[in-house]
């Protein structure tokens, strides 16, 4: 269909967050006329948050009335839907901002010509029956429902395209929306839901957008989902487990949030396969490990990559300088050792970069161009093994660190791209730090 193919994701309108963060709640009404590309800006790692769940006791009627005879309603398919809004409403358990009172009456599409009734709801013309009104999205974002199970009420909407729902207190199953044509957007962030993955949601080929953080959902992630064609994966503050699939490779995310769950092993090298799309990706906050990926230097697209708070080590790839769109790169937190190299200084002067975070690792020195970084605020570089830098680790510390490093991970002295302004150091060149402190040291770069 044209309308699918020419369609970007609405809901990245992630309330105001990104350049780490992820996102409050997202709204969008349009329906099946998707136009425009508007991607979320990542907030930095204290944005990770979003409002709690509200609750509150139930306001508005029941519903429980006689249903309205099908020639009061604007056509068949709104008749056949209002039961199913009904027997929704009467499953709610609270409603803190009595939004179910407006779901009285015939009018459900009343949004549609700016009215106030059925709020949530929103109607538009179905790709196949372009003259017939119908719901074609819902929007409960930060309304603060309590329901037990959406199941039965979002899958029984046949011509639905998106449903969000952040920032309300469902549970239960998640729905089976397979049979649902059109369906492209589905926000479940910040309620109860938990278990494991939802499997309803792999088969959801044509999903474009994907929001289930601040959940309780554990266990592993399976690997087909990051062959589902997303342009925004967000599972973000969860507790999910085990490694990170190799078909991480396989995504088609502009916009990939793996961040504060429990994610184990290293990132996968596959990371280099998502080079043509992937623009911000946040590992943050996991126990994540292993040697820092040369493939990641090959994603030449980034302008946001966060890997702080895991226990990844190594040095820092020399391949970090090709990353020439990047605005923002943290790996603090970790593991790290050796130099940490000038070329992915320089991109704060022949690039994009504006924010480098280092800090809480184990290098032992610093180029010219990074100390010039230092000197402006840019590189954060505390908690080091760095000689004559303020606020850095006890002597000995790093001493035992270097005498046996958590892992030996390889150096690749290639640069893949053209680095302007760069120029290799000698191989004599003296080191910043005693040899005590580079013993082990896996090799500096």
């Amino acid at each position: 269909m044209t309308f699918r193919r020419n369609a970007a994701v609405v809901v990245l309108v992630l309330a105001g967050v990104l350049l780490h963060g992820v996102l409050g709640g997202s709204s969008s009404h349009t329906g099946f006329a998707r136009t425009g590309n508007a991607p979320p800006s990542t907030g930095g790692v204290k944005n990770f948050t979003a409002p709690a769940p509200s609750s509150g006791a139930l306001e508005g009627g029941c519903g429980c009335g006689p249903t309205p005879p099908p020639w009061d309603f604007l056509n068949e398919k709104l008749a056949a839907l209002f039961p199913v809004i009904q027997a929704f409403k009467r499953s709610i358990t609270c409603d803190p901002l009595g939004v179910t009172s407006t779901w009285e009456g015939t009018k459900l599409c009343d949004s549609h010509s700016g009215g106030t009734a059925y709020k949530g709801f929103y109607c538009d013309y179905p790709p196949t029956a372009n003259t017939t009104l119908t719901i074609a999205s819902i929007d409960f974002n930060g309304f603060g429902l309590c329901a037990p199970s959406l199941a039965g009420f979002v899958d029984a909407f046949p011509d639905l395209a998106l449903f969000h729902a952040n920032s309300n207190n469902f549970s239960g199953a998640v729905p089976d929306l397979t049979a649902l044509p059109f369906f492209y957007e589905l926000d479940l962030s910040n309620n109860n839901f938990s278990g494991a993955f939802p499997d309803t949601v792999v088969p959801l080929g044509g999903l474009l957008f994907l929001d289930l953080r601040f959940n309780r959902f554990a266990g592993s992630v399976p690997p087909p989902v990051f062959g589902i064609t997303l342009e925004a994966l967000f599972l973000n503050n969860n507790g999910f487990t085990g490694r990170i699939p190799d078909t991480l490779g396989s995504t088609t995310a502009q916009y990939l949030v793996v961040a504060n769950n429990r994610f184990t092993g290293p990132i996968p090298r596959s990371i280099f396969n998502t080079s043509a799309h992937l623009e911000e990706v946040l590992f943050l906050n996991n126990d994540l490990s292993g040697c820092l990926p040369y493939e990641i230097g090959l994603v030449e697209g980034l302008t946001l990559f966060d890997a702080g708070g895991n226990q990844i080590t190594g040095p820092i790839p020399l391949s970090f300088g090709c990353l020439a769109h990047a605005e923002e790169i943290n790996l603090a937190g970790n593991q790290l050792y050796g130099n940490v190299p000038d070329v992915l200084c320089l991109l704060a002067k022949n690039a994009k970069l504006t924010n480098l975070s280092l800090s809480d690792n184990y290098f032992h020195s610093v180029g010219h161009h990074c100390m010039e970084l230092v000197r402006s605020r840019v590189l954060d570089v505390r908690r080091n093994c760095i000689l004559g830098f303020p606020d850095q680790r006890p002597l000995l510390e790093c001493t035992w660190f270097y005498a046996d490093p958590p892992q030996h991970c390889p150096f690749v002295p290639h640069i893949p791209c053209d680095l302007p302004g760069y120029h290799k150091p000698h191989a004599n060149k003296p080191a910043l730090l005693p040899a005590a402190h580079r013993q082990g040291g896996g090799g500096g770069n």
